[in-house]
């Protein structure tokens, strides 16, 4: 099969969570442990950074590959979900997964391995994380930056163990995906506190009262020290736009950088401040991280933002306090189970609103998140699909206005797939 079918195949005989919901979750341990066993288990060949978190992990683990690059590393990046390109989710120093990488590998998956597993396959997420596993180990890296999916204690990525991982990095614990991981902040930090791993180093980037002592809890009684990247005072940050949401992202990512260097004397060496500061100031175009309260143009500005929980839309609220504009249009559009109770009283009141949906099947319909909207007040209008909602955003704007796109991953995808791919 060629890339296109490949990617066919994958989409059509595993279930995706990202765009079905609970069907596609299948937590983790016997299929995932099945196709790692039949590719020799390629995830123990090189070391790993794992990290969990329920906002800002895709943008520390970006950071961290780009300061690992920068100091000379071959460095494997495992994320999800893809924007535009599948091939977004692996890439080797930036580079994303060759297509034909991808055909070879659901080709031989198919050959070999289907038929035995076709009882219960797994799910989407179980082999694209066998693929990444697999390709990193061909591609004889030297160390992997591997985030989680969802969760952490039942994720997929979670067959990591002690043999290979020298760092857990749990970013921060916000309410989300509460059917699944539960319904308190502190169930929820139990379930990503299940990354952590017998005697090596953890770093936890926030403080939370109710979550925290879960965490700290759960690396004492493995006997992994526990840093406290939130205790660090804030410094300079060498991020484009100075972004206020990266701030915290940027104390994990630099108490991950000391603690990477003081438990692998070997990568001390490499980790110079010239890497860290290089890595920092270029980690986009470096892994091609898009979406991340991303300017897209100007006159009138756009921006696109994938903050999609209350935990996200509090650094939201506070970015747009720093942006000029006239007037505010927010092309907002989410999946079905978010809290929007909770993401109400921090979403914009000056903004008028183009109420939209993704082309996933997840996606909550335009119409309810519209009567949703109508009856917390806010200003707007529904609109069927991103493009259209865009495009009315775009015709009624004028060059002093903003134009914010977000509420989801997958909205964002939709803007940019549209109108701004780019390679």
């Amino acid at each position: 099969m060629d890339y296109n079918q490949a990617v066919s195949f994958l989409i059509s005989n595993f279930p995706q969570y990202q765009k079905i919901g609970v069907a596609g979750y299948k937590p983790y341990p016997g299929r995932m442990l099945s196709l790692l066993g039949w590719l020799e288990d390629p995830q123990e060949k090189y070391p790993c950074i794992h990290i969990a978190g329920t906002n800002g992990k895709g943008s520390v683990a970006h950071m961290l590959a780009a300061i690992l690059q920068s100091a000379g590393l071959r460095t494997g990046l495992y994320t999800s979900p893809h924007l535009i390109d599948f091939r977004e989710r692996i890439k080797v120093n930036g580079g994303m997964i060759h297509p034909a990488e991808v055909a070879s590998f659901m080709e031989r998956f198919a050959e070999e391995k289907m038929e035995e597993l076709k009882g219960e396959l797994p799910s989407f997420f179980d082999m694209t994380t066998a693929m990444a596993f697999h390709y990193f180990a061909a591609q004889k890296i030297d160390v992997a930056v591997i985030e989680t999916g969802l969760g952490g204690r039942l994720d997929s990525t979670n067959v990591l163990t002690a043999r290979s991982v020298i760092l857990s990095i749990i970013t921060n614990i916000g309410l989300d995906h509460c059917d699944l991981l539960g319904d308190t902040l502190e169930k929820i930090a139990r379930e990503k506190a299940g990354i952590i791993k017998p005697g090596v180093p953890v770093v936890a980037g926030e403080y939370d009262p109710e979550s925290f002592p879960v965490i700290a809890a759960r690396a004492e009684k493995l006997n992994s020290p526990l840093f406290r990247a939130f205790e660090r005072p804030f410094e300079s940050c060498p991020l484009e736009g100075d972004t206020l949401y990266q701030q915290k992202n940027l104390k994990t990512v630099l108490c991950a950088v000391d603690v990477l260097k003081e438990s692998k004397p070997a990568l001390a060496a490499l980790l110079t401040q010239e890497a860290v500061t290089y890595g920092l100031e270029h980690f986009e175009s470096m892994t091609r991280l898009r979406g991340r309260w991303e300017h897209l143009a100007v006159n009138p500005a756009v921006i696109a933002d994938t903050g999609h929980n209350a935990h996200g839309m509090k650094y939201l609220k506070a970015q747009l306090e720093r942006e000029s504009y006239k007037r505010l249009f927010f092309v907002f559009g989410v999946v079905q189970g978010k809290d929007l109770k909770s993401m109400a009283p921090l979403l914009p009141r000056d903004a008028y609103y183009f109420f939209t949906q993704a082309t996933i099947p997840r996606a909550l319909p335009s119409s309810r998140l519209a009567e949703w909207g109508r009856a917390e007040g806010f200003v707007g209008e529904e609109a069927p699909t991103v493009a259209e909602a865009f495009k009315k955003a775009f015709e009624v704007a004028a060059e002093d206005d903003l134009i914010l796109v977000g509420g989801s991953t997958f909205t964002v995808a939709d803007l940019l797939e549209n109108f701004f791919c780019r390679e």
